[in-house]
């Protein structure tokens, strides 16, 4: 798995979803400013820290992914596209991934996506969100209720005083309900997907459409 090399501000995903294209990289300058905004009552969330990106700042595509954690596509794709993105364009530096989230599916959505980012307190965001998907269960079943929360972080060797202080407290509603705003203004559906190029030329696809898809706009996007 490629290391998570910097955080992307909410900001990128807020310039491709309103349609300014631009690359991961163009925005880095943008995070000191945007970080004093406070959508928050205790002062701890701000919009400048949005979801890490997985891969180089450098590459030339950015890949947002708009899903929620109990949707049965979402997964799909995670099963039969997603490993063939992360191999063939992640790895190699030609592009980064960035999840939006857009928890429409029930309570567990939105337990599930506060979740990881008291993951990424520790440094293990990835790792979550790719638990929560390996284990994802019928909606809204109770696979993602808050003891499983804590059970899947036990697994992943998180400081569990930690991360139950965190997600008790809401500490990261604010930014889940922020991202699925702003997903909610280009996305009627999960997944989908915006990638973006560095001259601006963006594309949409909707649904778990399979690797030949991804490749095709990800290449004409190069």
């Amino acid at each position: 798995m490629v290391n998570t090399k910097k955080y992307v501000v909410i900001a990128v995903a807020i310039a491709i979803v309103i349609g300014v294209g631009a690359s991961f990289s163009s925005y880095l300058g943008q995070i000191e400013e945007i970080q004093k905004q406070d959508v928050s009552q205790s002062n701890e969330m701000t919009v400048g820290k949005g979801s890490p990106a997985l891969g180089l700042e450098t590459a030339t595509v950015t890949i947002v992914e708009m899903g929620d954690y109990q949707c049965e596509m979402c997964k799909r794709w995670y099963d039969n596209t997603r490993p063939m993105i992360i191999e063939n364009f992640v790895k190699t530096g030609k592009a980064n991934f960035v999840f939006l989230d857009l928890p429409i599916l029930g309570p567990d959505s939105g337990s599930a996506a506060n979740a990881t980012y008291c993951a990424d307190d520790q440094n293990r965001y990835w790792a979550y969100h790719e638990m929560l998907y390996d284990y994802q269960g019928h909606m809204n079943s109770g696979w993602a209720s808050v003891d499983r929360l804590h059970s899947f972080a036990f697994n992943l060797g998180l400081d569990m005083n930690e991360f139950e202080e965190c997600l008790s407290s809401g500490k990261y509603e604010m930014r889940v309900k922020f991202n699925a705003e702003k997903a909610r203004s280009v996305a009627t559906a999960t997944p989908t997907f915006l990638i973006v190029n560095t001259s601006g030329i963006q594309e949409k696809i909707v649904g778990a459409q399979p690797y030949t898809v991804f490749e095709r706009v990800i290449e004409s996007l190069l």
